[in-house]
């Protein structure tokens, strides 16, 4: 049974749990960027090369009044208009084997993490014939993690499926 948006949005409460802020790169629609604000964060953002969604809104959050969901164009592998630090927690789903230089999109996660920020990548792997798009290997994802200096690195392949989710933190 292929993952579903639904489990992919309960492993992103259950990894990340409520936070501050959070940042979606790849976030396409933004459809993400607004559960995560009514679920996750108090500030949720998201950033797409594409751009074509760019918004600002504040919606209904399961807690404590309304939250913002923001969504910018903007490249993952260039992030540099966001500080240092900036984020509790980065979410990417179904967007790493999109980017045209994921290193350097690792490394500008990284960057705008908190101290004590956490990642999670859920994403197809190799075998995956979805889109007849190339994907990366959950080695090949344990490699650039560690390579773009996150810790307590794991990423765990699916059972029975293409698909992968990895978690690391800053």
């Amino acid at each position: 049974m292929p993952v579903e948006q639904e489990q992919i949005r309960a492993r992103i409460v259950a990894t990340v749990g409520h936070v501050d802020s959070v940042l979606d790169v790849g976030s396409g629609n933004c459809d993400l960027v607004r559960f995560l604000a009514r679920e996750v964060a108090r500030e949720a953002v998201g950033i797409d090369i594409n751009g074509h969604t760019a918004h600002e809104e504040l919606v209904p959050a399961s807690e404590g009044g309304p939250h913002m969901a923001r969504c910018l164009e903007m490249d993952a592998r260039d992030m540099t208009r966001l500080p240092d630090e900036r984020f509790d927690a980065v979410v990417s789903t179904h967007a790493l084997h999109e980017i045209a230089d994921p290193e350097a999109a690792l490394h500008e996660m990284r960057r705008v993490l908190k101290t004590t920020g956490t990642l999670l990548i859920a994403d197809f792997t190799e075998g995956e014939t979805r889109w007849h798009e190339d994907y990366f290997t959950t080695d090949a994802v344990d490699a650039m993690l560690h390579e773009a200096g996150f810790k307590d690195v794991e990423v765990e392949q699916v059972p029975g499926e293409h698909f992968m989710f990895a978690t690391a933190r800053k």
